[in-house]
C-alpha cells in the first residue's frame, strides 16, 4: 500500500481527525444510556399469537347440541375467511370453543374483522345461547401472582381479595388486577314444588316477574318553577332480604305472597361443589398484569408494598403468600447477564492483554463496550424491549464482536512492530483489513438471519435474539474501522506509570514466547500437514463421518426446549364421565390427603411450599406441588414425581392421572401428540383406544392419554300425541324440564365491580335424583298438571362430554410424555414406521396428524434449515465476490462441519441433549468459523501476488496464527460463564453457548491446519483461479 493511499478514505479521514471518532464514539454511548433507562423493560418479548379465538356459551346444552348448533355453523361461516391455516374447536358442556389459527404474516385485524363480521351474520345459532365472543388471542403478560389462603369460608377470602385487588388498582403503575380460582356469585332462590302448585305458579314466571320487579327506569323530567326535575323508577335490587320482598300474588284470603315466603333466597356462588385449596385450606387467587410499557419491576415493588401493608389488616388464619413472581425471574436474569458480561470482559481483556499490549487490549475492550451500549439505542426502532430473550442475545454476541476489533487491532500491532508510526499503523492496518473484516461481519449477519424467520410461536419467542446480535455487530464494525484506528493513533507512545512499564515488559516477553511458539511448534507441524495434504484431509473427513454418525445414532437424542427446573409440579387427574359435583370433590379431598401423607412420610416440606387442589370442571383435578427455589432444595421435580407416582397408589373413582415438571416455552405441551381422524366416530373410538394400548406398552413412554370422553348417560325426551293434544309444545315441555333441573334465569346485573346471576329452581332434594324426574309434573296452557312420563317418551343414550374437531372433521388426540426426553426420536420412528402403519391396517380409512411440542419442533428446525442453506448460498456468493474465484469459498464453507463437529462433541462432554437452541447455536456458529479462514485465505491471496501457492498459505497460516487464536479464545472466554453457569436462569442459555464455545474451538484447532490443505488440494486440482 502505497503513502499516498494512506491519505485518503473515510478511514484515514477518521483516524487523523480524532475528535469526529470521539463524537461518534459519545454520540453512541450517550444515547445508549438514555435508551437504557427509558426502554420498554418486560420478563419475556411481547408478541401477538395468529389466533382468533371465537367462543359461545349455551348454558346446559350437551356437546352434541354444541357441535350441531354452534361449531359447524361457526366452521362453515368462517372458511371463506382469506388466511385462515388451520381450525380446531372443541364443544363441551355448556359452551363451544372454535381457534382459528391464521397464516404467518397474514394482517391479523383484517382477519379478526372479516371473521366477527362471518359469526355475526349466523342466523341459525340456538335461541338460549349467549352472544358469541371473537376475539384475537393475545398473551397476558402476568407478573405477579398472590394467593390468599386460611382458615374462613370462601365468601370471606372473596370479599378480602376484592379488598385487596381494589386497593392495588388504586396504586399508580398498576392497572390490571384480576381475582381467579373463585365461582361466580349468584343469588340462588329456591321454590318447592308445592308451593308452585299452591299458588299456580311455574318457575319461568317466577324468574320474569323478578325480572320485571328489579329495574331501574329513567322516566324523563317535569318542568317546575323551581327548574327542571328527573324522573326515574328506582325498584333495582341487589341482595337476598331486597329479593324477598317482592310480591309474587295476591293469597285466597286477598293478603299479598312475597317471594320471601314461597322461597328460600340466599346469596352465594354458583354451585362448584369444590373450591381451591392451599395445603387443605380454602384458597383464593389475584393475577397482576403488566400493561403497556410498565416495567415488572416497578410493578413487582409497588404490590410487594402493598402487600406489607394490606398483611396487618388480615384476620388471624389467613395467610397471603407471592405464587409465582416472574419479575424476581427478570431480576436474576439481569443480575445473570451483568455478572457474566463483566466475568466475561475480565476474562477478555487478559486474554488479549498476553498477546497484545495492554493499551490496545484496552481500546479492544472499548469497542466491546461501544458496540454493546449503541447497540441499545437503536432496540427500540426495531421494536425490541430489555428482556431475558434480548438479554440473552447480547450474551451470545459477547464472545463475537469482539473479533473483528481484534483483528483490526492486531493488524495494526504488526505493522507498528515493522516500525510505523502509530499514525501510519492505525490507517495502514485498519485500511487492510477493511475488506475482509467487513466480509465477515457480513457472513456473521447472514448466518444469523435465519433465525428471524422460525416460524409460530417459538420464532415470535426468539425473534429479538438474531435481531439483537446483528444489531451490535453492525455497530462494532463501525467500531472497528471508524473509532477504533483513531485511539490506537493517537495513543502515546511512552509509559508514564510504572505499573505500565512492567506490563509492557512482561507481555513483550510473553508476545517472543508466542512467536517461537508459532516459529519452531506450528510452522513445521502445518509444513508436515501441507506436505501429506491428503491424508490429513481423509483423516479429517473420517473423524467428522465418525461424529456424525454418534450424533444422528441413538446415543443422542434432539430435544425441543432444555428442561428447566419447574416452579410446580402438576398431577392432572381425570375422572371417569358421569362424575357429579360432590364425587369429584371426594376424590380431591382424597388425593390432597395422599399428597399431604407423602409431604409427611418424606419430610418433603424441606423441598417444597406447599400443595395447591383445583377441580376444573366435573372431571378435572388439578393437584400442584409447589416447590422451593431450586438452590434451597436438594431434590429434582422429577425426583418428587417419581415418590409421588409410587406414593398416590390406586384411588377408587379415577380414570388416568399425568404428571407434569416444566416451565418455559412450550413445557406445557406432551412430548409426543397424535391426532386420529376418520369418518365414523365408532371406528375412530376402537382405533384411538387400540393406539392408546399400543403407546402404553412402549417402555420410554409415560402419562399417555386421550381426550376421547364418550359414555355419559343422556336421557332424550320426545313429545308424545297425547302431549300436542293437551296444548303443549316441545318447546314448552323443554322449558319447564330445563327450570326445573338447571335453573330459570331472572337476572343478570352487576353488583359493585361484580357480575351476578339470579336464579330460580327447585330445592337441591327436588332435583338431585332419578324418581324427582319420574314425577315431575308439567303444566299445561289451561293450568292442569300431568306427569313428564304420560306426555312424553324417554330414550335412554350415551352423551360425548366433549368433541374435539380439527378442520371440520372429528379428532380424538392420542398424547405422551417421553422418559428419558432424548428418547423421543426414537418413540416418533417407531410411531410412523411400525404402529401408525398397523393401525391403517387394522382400520382403513383412519388418518392422522402430529401436534404438540415434537410436532412444533420438526416446523422450527426445517425452517432453521431451509434457513441455512439459503444463508449458506449467500455466504458463498458474498466470499465468491471478495475473493474473484468461484471454488475458494468452498474451502471456507469446508469447515463450517467441523464446527458442528466441536458443538456435538461439547454436548456429550458436559452431558447435554441437542435442542432446537443448541441448533440456533450450530446455525449462529457457521458464521464465525468462516471469518477465521477468510482472513486466511485473503491473506494468502495477496501473497500469491510474489510467492508460490505451497509459501502464500504457509505465511498466510503462520501471520494469522495469532488473530484467529486470539478471536477464538475470546470468544470462548466470553461464553465460559454461561457454560459454566449453574443457575435456573442460565438453563435456556447454555446448549447455545455450548454450540458456539466448543464448535468455535473445535474449528480453529482444525481449520489452521484443514484450510491450508484445502487451498492446496485445490491448487493441484488447477482451479483455485477461476
Amino acid at each position: 500500500m502505497s503513502q499516498s493511499d494512506h491519505k485518503r478514505g473515510g478511514i484515514a479521514y477518521m483516524a487523523r481527525n480524532s475528535i469526529a471518532a470521539n463524537l461518534l464514539m459519545i454520540l453512541l454511548i450517550g444515547g445508549g444510556v438514555w435508551s437504557m433507562y427509558s426502554i420498554q423493560k418486560e420478563v419475556f418479548p411481547q408478541f401477538q399469537l395468529d389466533i382468533v379465538e371465537v367462543s359461545v356459551v349455551y348454558p346446559g346444552s350437551a356437546p352434541a347440541e354444541v357441535e350441531q348448533g354452534i361449531l359447524l355453523p361457526v366452521e362453515e361461516a368462517v372458511r371463506g375467511v382469506q388466511g385462515i391455516k388451520e381450525i380446531t374447536s372443541t364443544a363441551e358442556e355448556g359452551s363451544g370453543r372454535i381457534s382459528i389459527e391464521l397464516v404467518a404474516g397474514t394482517d391479523r385485524m383484517k382477519a379478526f374483522q372479516d371473521i366477527d363480521q362471518a359469526v355475526n351474520r349466523i342466523r341459525t345459532f340456538p335461541d338460549d345461547i349467549e352472544e358469541p365472543e371473537v376475539r384475537l388471542q393475545a398473551r397476558q403478560r402476568e407478573v405477579i401472582e398472590i394467593g390468599l389462603y386460611g382458615d374462613a369460608d370462601i365468601w370471606t377470602l372473596r370479599k378480602l381479595a376484592e379488598q385487596l385487588r381494589d386497593r392495588l388498582l388504586s396504586t399508580p403503575g398498576i392497572t390490571q388486577v384480576e381475582i381467579g380460582n373463585v365461582p361466580e356469585y349468584v343469588t340462588h332462590i329456591e321454590i318447592p314444588r308445592y308451593q308452585l302448585r299452591q299458588y299456580n305458579l311455574t318457575l319461568g314466571q317466577v324468574a320474569d316477574l323478578i325480572a320485571q320487579s328489579s329495574q331501574d327506569v329513567p322516566a324523563g323530567a317535569v318542568e317546575t318553577k323551581r327548574g327542571e326535575i328527573l324522573l326515574r323508577m328506582k325498584e333495582r335490587k341487589q341482595f337476598a332480604e331486597e329479593f324477598a320482598q317482592i310480591e309474587i300474588v295476591t293469597g285466597e284470603n286477598g293478603a299479598l305472597v312475597a317471594l320471601g315466603d314461597i322461597a328460600r333466597i340466599d346469596d352465594g356462588f354458583e354451585e362448584t361443589g369444590f373450591h381451591a385449596q392451599f395445603n387443605q385450606q380454602p384458597s383464593v387467587e389475584l393475577q397482576i398484569f403488566r400493561v403497556g410499557d410498565q416495567s415488572p419491576l416497578d410493578i413487582a415493588s409497588s404490590v410487594q408494598g402493598v402487600l406489607l401493608d394490606f398483611e396487618t389488616f388480615l384476620p388471624e388464619g389467613i395467610t397471603c403468600r407471592i405464587d409465582s413472581n416472574t419479575a424476581e425471574d427478570y431480576r436474576q436474569r439481569l443480575s445473570l447477564l451483568t455478572e457474566n458480561g463483566v466475568l466475561a470482559i475480565v476474562i477478555v481483556l487478559v486474554i488479549l492483554g498476553l498477546f497484545l499490549e495492554y493499551r490496545l487490549a484496552f481500546w479492544v475492550m472499548m469497542g466491546m463496550a461501544i458496540s454493546f451500549i449503541g447497540g441499545i439505542l437503536f432496540l427500540p426502532l426495531f421494536g425490541i424491549s430489555i428482556n431475558m430473550v434480548s438479554m440473552f442475545g447480547f450474551l451470545v454476541v459477547l464472545g463475537i464482536v469482539v473479533d473483528d476489533a481484534v483483528v483490526v487491532g492486531e493488524n495494526i500491532y504488526e505493522y507498528r512492530q515493522q516500525g510505523y508510526s502509530y499514525m501510519d499503523a492505525a490507517i495502514a492496518g485498519a485500511k487492510d483489513m477493511a475488506r475482509p473484516v467487513t466480509f465477515s461481519i457480513l457472513t456473521n449477519i447472514i448466518a444469523f438471519v435465519p433465525l428471524l424467520f422460525i416460524p409460530g410461536t417459538t420464532g415470535k419467542f426468539w425473534w429479538p435474539l438474531p435481531a439483537v446480535v446483528i444489531i451490535v455487530l453492525a455497530i462494532s464494525l463501525i467500531e472497528a474501522l471508524f473509532i477504533l484506528p483513531a485511539h490506537l493513533a493517537h495513543s502515546s507512545k511512552s509509559n508514564r506509570f510504572k505499573i505500565g512499564q512492567y506490563l509492557d515488559r512482561g507481555q513483550q516477553r510473553i508476545a517472543k514466547a508466542f512467536t517461537r511458539f508459532i516459529d519452531q511448534r506450528y510452522r513445521p507441524l502445518l509444513k508436515l500437514c501441507l506436505k501429506h495434504r491428503y491424508i490429513t484431509l481423509t483423516t479429517a473427513v473420517a473423524l467428522l463421518g465418525m461424529v456424525c454418525a454418534y450424533a444422528y445414532s441413538d446415543h443422542m437424542g434432539v430435544i425441543m426446549m432444555p428442561e428447566v427446573a419447574a416452579d410446580e409440579i402438576e398431577a392432572g387427574v381425570s375422572l371417569p364421565v358421569g362424575t357429579t359435583i360432590d364425587q369429584a370433590g371426594r376424590v380431591a379431598e382424597e388425593i390432597t390427603a395422599s399428597t399431604q401423607r407423602m409431604f409427611d412420610t418424606h419430610d418433603l416440606y424441606e423441598v417444597a411450599e406447599g400443595v395447591k387442589t383445583n377441580v376444573r370442571g366435573q372431571n378435572f383435578i388439578d393437584v400442584e406441588i409447589v416447590m422451593k427455589p431450586p438452590t434451597e432444595r436438594d431434590m429434582t421435580a422429577q425426583e418428587v414425581i417419581e415418590i409421588w407416582r409410587d406414593e398416590i397408589g390406586e384411588i377408587e373413582g379415577v380414570d388416568q392421572i399425568t404428571f407434569e415438571a416444566e416451565r418455559g416455552p412450550g413445557g406445557w405441551q406432551q412430548d409426543i401428540s397424535v391426532d386420529l381422524s376418520h369418518e365414523d366416530v365408532a371406528v375412530l373410538e376402537k382405533a384411538s383406544q387400540d393406539f392408546l394400548n399400543r403407546m402404553e406398552s412402549f417402555t420410554a413412554t409415560r402419562d399417555v392419554n386421550d381426550n376421547y370422553n364418550k359414555g355419559k348417560q343422556q336421557l332424550d325426551f320426545k313429545l308424545l300425541p297425547e302431549g300436542r293434544n293437551l296444548g303443549l309444545t316441545s318447546n314448552e315441555v323443554g322449558r319447564q324440564v330445563r327450570n326445573a333441573f338447571f335453573g330459570a334465569l331472572a337476572l343478570r346485573q352487576l353488583r359493585g365491580t361484580n357480575e351476578i346471576e339470579v336464579r330460580v329452581k327447585l330445592p337441591e332434594a327436588e332435583r338431585k335424583d332419578m324418581y324427582n324426574l319420574e314425577d315431575f309434573l308439567v303444566r299445561s296452557p289451561a293450568g292442569m298438571e300431568v306427569p313428564l312420563m304420560d306426555v312424553a317418551r324417554v330414550e335412554e343414550t350415551e352423551a360425548f362430554t366433549s368433541i374435539n374437531r380439527r378442520d371440520a372433521r372429528r379428532i380424538v388426540t392420542v398424547g405422551m410424555d417421553v422418559e428419558p426426553s432424548n428418547a423421543v426420536t426414537r418413540v416418533l420412528e417407531s410411531i410412523q414406521e411400525e404402529v401408525l402403519p398397523q393401525l391403517r391396517a387394522d382400520y382403513p380409512g383412519i388418518t392422522w396428524s402430529f401436534q404438540g411440542s415434537q410436532a412444533d419442533m420438526r416446523e422450527s428446525t426445517q425452517a432453521l434449515w431451509g434457513g441455512f442453506a439459503l444463508a449458506m448460498m449467500v455466504i458463498y456468493a458474498l466470499l465468491a465476490v471478495a475473493f474473484r474465484s468461484y471454488t475458494q469459498p468452498l474451502i471456507v464453507l469446508g469447515a463450517i462441519p467441523f464446527g458442528i463437529v466441536g458443538a456435538v462433541l461439547g454436548h456429550i462432554l458436559l452431558g447435554y441433549d441437542l435442542s432446537l437452541i443448541s441448533l440456533m447455536g450450530v446455525i449462529a456458529l457457521s458464521g464465525v468459523v468462516v471469518n477465521d479462514a477468510l482472513i486466511m485465505i485473503d491473506y494468502a491471496n495477496k501473497k500469491r501476488q510474489e510467492q508460490a501457492a505451497f509459501s502464500a498459505i504457509l505465511d498466510a497460516g503462520v501471520r494469522r496464527f495469532r488473530p484467529i487464536l486470539l478471536t477464538t479464545l475470546t470468544t470462548f472466554g466470553g461464553l465460559t460463564p454461561i457454560i459454566l453457569e449453574t443457575s435456573r436462569q442460565a438453563t435456556y442459555l447454555i446448549p447455545m453457548a455450548i454450540s458456539l464455545g466448543f464448535g468455535i474451538v473445535f474449528a480453529t484447532s482444525i481449520i489452521l491446519v484443514i484450510v491450508p490443505c484445502l487451498y492446496l488440494a485445490l491448487e493441484d486440482i488447477g482451479g483455485s483461479r477461476a
